[in-house]
């Protein structure tokens, strides 16, 4: 059976913490890029599982560096431009680029395992 990394795991404990926490409590450092912190982790995490479980045949599967540096672009553009231009409940911060590309450095050395270590 696929798994998810240990990484992956605690990620998705603390922010589903985090989200039922900051409904009483919320200190604000933590309030503002926490999230922007664990989003890379969880969904790094899923579409690395996504592509070991489509394509089974290469167990081996993990994310390049370029898919990364994708994702942080995307989550940056939607994130900090389309939705803040759009909707005002959302507001640009530079610093969340900074959340995404630390969360998709803390997923490729400890998330972005392989299903089955390769023999050598």
């Amino acid at each position: 059976m696929r798994r998810f990394s240990l990484i992956f795991w605690l990620a998705s404990v603390l922010f589903t913490l985090h989200q039922i926490i900051e409904k009483w409590y919320s200190i604000p450092l933590v309030h503002a890029y926490l999230d922007d912190l664990l989003a890379p982790i969880i969904v790094l995490g899923l579409s690395l599982y996504f592509f070991q479980f489509i394509f089974p045949a290469d167990q081996t599967y993990q994310h390049r560096p370029i898919h990364l540096l994708i994702f942080v672009f995307w989550y940056s553009l939607l994130f900090e431009l389309v939705f803040p231009f759009f909707d005002a409940r959302h507001y640009a911060d530079p610093w969340d680029v900074l959340a995404y590309i630390l969360g998709s450095f803390l997923f490729y050395f400890f998330g972005n395992e392989p299903f089955e270590k390769k023999q050598v």
